[in-house]
């Protein structure tokens, strides 16, 4: 039998959710639903909390919780705490962050201040310190010596026919190097997992080739979303300086792939795998 942890985790991944979006669902942070999906229960900030956040994560993929809990008796913490006392110290805890945040904007905000009065400070002494009266005026000069200096014109030497081809095939090789390219390298595929690099001299585009609408979300490492829905063809333009880039497919086995108009290929063993994950780490 499985563990629990891996039972709820293979749950998430074939109903194509994220980490961030079960976060978002059922209000436990990504680092707790990572320990439960390891089963590294004796990690969490109370042992007691085991059996409320597995009760909310069961539901919120749509598994039987207590059915669940029954089987895997022997891998939980012997005290139990209901889901509805696990929200209560989740929601304390969440109080004292959302305080910390406050600080931390009220900080900025002080900052932003003490910033902008300090350049509006030395925008004004600019004005004020300056003594316009030492500045060197162009009238100091004496007046009477008004010469003009002709400037010589220097005649450039024409090149041979030779020379101007030699120059040309120059120019091409400098253009040729120049030339944008993108260079994909698959790397290794893990349970429902793709590795890719990608190595480009022009902005970043993904584009989506599906024969039937399938359900996609694209993000990447700034946490920037670009898509989150169902769709059958469609392109997306990358931010600059991205480290990296995730796409999550519903049903991949009718869909391609593009970086660039670059195909992005599949090992044999992951041809059938309706739900994939393409992991991008784009190299600067």
């Amino acid at each position: 039998m499985k563990p629990i942890g891996q039972i709820l985790r293979s749950k998430r991944e074939s109903l194509g959710m994220t980490l961030i979006d079960l976060e978002k669902k059922v209000k436990i942070q990504k680092k707790y639903i990572e320990m439960i999906e390891k089963n590294e229960f004796d990690r969490l900030p109370n042992p007691d909390y085991t059996r409320g956040f597995i009760e909310k994560y069961a539901k919120a993929v749509n598994l039987n919780a207590e059915n669940l809990l029954n089987e895997h008796q022997n891998e939980l913490p012997t005290r139990k705490l209901s889901a509805k006392e696990a929200s209560k110290q989740i929601k304390s805890t969440q109080t004292t962050q959302s305080t910390d945040h406050s600080v931390q904007k009220l900080l900025a905000w002080l900052l932003g201040i003490i910033l902008m009065m300090f350049l509006i400070w030395l925008i004004f002494s600019q004005f004020i310190f300056i003594d316009k009266n030492s500045e060197w005026q162009a009238e100091d000069i004496n007046k009477s010596r008004n010469v003009k200096v002709e400037k010589k014109t220097e005649e450039k030497p024409v090149a041979s026919k030779t020379e101007q081809s030699t120059s040309d095939k120059q120019k091409e090789k400098d253009n040729a190097k120049v030339e944008a390219s993108t260079k994909l390298t698959y790397k290794n595929f893990d349970g429902a997992n793709l590795a890719y690099e990608v190595e480009s001299t022009e902005p970043l585009k993904l584009r989506i080739d599906s024969k039937i609408p399938t359900w996609v979300q694209i993000y990447d490492d700034k946490k920037k979303n670009y898509a989150y829905k169902e769709m059958k063809k469609e392109t997306f333009e990358i931010d600059e300086k991205v480290k990296s880039i995730t796409l999550i497919s519903g049903n991949s086995t009718s869909m391609e792939v593009y970086i660039n108009d670059k195909k992005v290929s599949v090992p044999k063993e992951a041809d059938n795998l309706i739900t994939r994950t393409y992991f991008f780490k784009v190299l600067q």
